[in-house]
């Protein structure tokens, strides 16, 4: 394994760091601190970007506190180490030697796996799957996190601390309704929006989003579905919406079909966007862990420019890829409900992810969606803290609209009419919470939604 370390690759990068600062962000967005063969130089890597997050210089000097009592720096000089590694560095191809870290790291953690399958192979007990998934598994490791392990009374402490916040968490500030029918989404929580094609999930997302967003939190919106331009268009809309003009349709935004007032809308919404903490993945393919991944780095880079990461959205949760292959729907859809939860646990965010139903939905005379109905995978609601259905009975109704010399004509116009422009909100489960449903406004045609 002696191939696979390169002790000078990582003195020159962490000295590179401290020398030149403006790298700190880059190494980030490549290297973990379980990268680093010296279990020193990954304490070091971990304090230059604790000071960085803070929005301090990471120097000799400034992480030296880190390391006072530290027996392993002892060992090499003590904190004059951390001067050395400063003074030695070139301070050339920094990001260079990162990445020849980073494939070194995922080399040994092949190594390692690949060493265990090759030992299963000879225990019958084990199936060729399990050694495959093991393999794979390893193959595409980042690096454990830590677990956090509190005693019983740090325990209660932390929850004291939340009675400091009573309102912590993201509400969209929109759709009063929903905020008080489901309350805030709180860091650590899993919260499924459900529902079948046309119920309006994306435009509910993104009107949360950006409600939350104006609101000053931290969002990512993840898009495995719409391209980058499709989102802006509905986003333009929604945003356009409440703005000091009017309304702008969201097929004119889609299909560029502006006149010089809706431009000037639309350019008014693009500059107001760029002072939001809002960022977007736009990816067709996206496995779980390149997913946590990613939303480290947009952690780190919110936290640069003074903003936290409170919410991500996922749109949708069937279209994520688990980092294991070769499953069954039921399992791979499983796996990434569990993963969701844990990425929701460890990056203390909330997220809020959507999700098809079932077309068990659309069978039934009554069209309220079920737990039952959860495409895929009973784990969702297991995993999920509170799941949220969406149901816009108008969209049924027109779908069944009579002739006009239909007898029924009347009665089916009587029943739109209640229901005209409404989508309802249906909590059918929430943790510590109660049930219950809402009413909100849906405007489609600015993929707006209002309560």
């Amino acid at each position: 394994m002696s191939a696979l370390i390169n002790v000078e690759a990582e003195v020159e990068v962490l000295g590179g760091m401290m020398r030149e600062n403006a790298s700190i962000d880059r190494v980030a967005d490549i290297l973990q601190p379980e990268d680093f063969s010296d279990p020193l130089h990954s304490r070091i890597f971990s304090a230059i970007l604790d000071q960085a997050t803070k929005g301090k210089g990471a120097n000799p000097v400034t992480i030296k506190g880190f390391f006072e009592n530290d027996e392993a720096i002892a060992e090499v000089g003590g904190t004059a180490y951390l001067a050395k590694l400063f003074t030695n560095a070139i301070g050339l191809n920094v990001s260079d030697n990162a990445k020849m870290l980073a494939d070194l790291a995922q080399r040994r953690r092949m190594a390692d796996g690949l060493n265990m399958a090759a030992l299963d192979c000879a225990d019958l007990t084990v199936t060729t799957q399990q050694i495959v998934a093991e393999a794979d598994a390893a193959i595409s490791l980042r690096g454990s996190d830590a677990i956090h392990q509190p005693t019983g009374a740090e325990c209660f402490d932390e929850l004291f601390l939340t009675y400091a916040d009573q309102n912590r968490g993201v509400t969209s500030g929109c759709i009063a309704s929903l905020d008080e029918l489901l309350g805030p989404m709180k860091p650590k929580q899993l919260v499924i929006g459900a529902g079948r094609p046309g119920m309006g999930k994306t435009a509910l997302a993104l009107s949360y989003a950006l409600g939350a967003a104006s609101k000053g939190h931290g969002v990512l919106y993840v898009s495995l579905e719409m391209s980058s331009p499709e989102l802006a268009a509905r986003m333009a809309s929604d945003m356009c919406f409440d703005g000091p003009v009017d309304a702008v349709p969201y097929p004119a935004i889609r299909d560029g079909d502006l006149n010089a007032r809706q431009k000037q809308a639309v350019c008014a919404a693009r500059d107001h966007m760029a002072t939001l903490p809002f960022s977007v993945i736009d990816a067709g393919n996206l496995t779980v862990g390149r997913l946590n991944m990613l939303i480290r780095r947009h952690a780190r880079r919110m936290a640069a420019a003074g903003h936290k990461l409170e919410l991500v959205v996922v749109d949708y949760l069937q279209l994520l890829s688990p980092d294991t292959r070769g499953r069954s729907n039921y399992e791979a859809v499983s796996e990434v409900s569990r993963a969701l939860k844990a990425m929701a646990k460890d990056n203390a965010v909330a997220i809020f992810a959507l999700a098809q139903l079932s077309r068990s939905v659309e069978q039934r005379p009554d069209k309220r969606p079920q737990l039952s109905d959860l495409r895929d995978s009973g784990q969702i609601e297991q995993d999920a803290d509170a799941v949220l259905f969406l149901l816009r009975m108008e969209y049924y109704l027109r779908k069944e609209e009579p002739d006009a010399t239909d007898v029924k004509r009347h009665e089916w116009e009587q029943a739109l009419e209640k229901v005209q422009g409404q989508i309802e909100f249906i909590v059918a489960k929430r943790r510590n919470g109660v049930e219950g449903r809402a009413v909100g406004e849906f405007h489609g045609f600015y993929q707006a939604v209002r309560g």
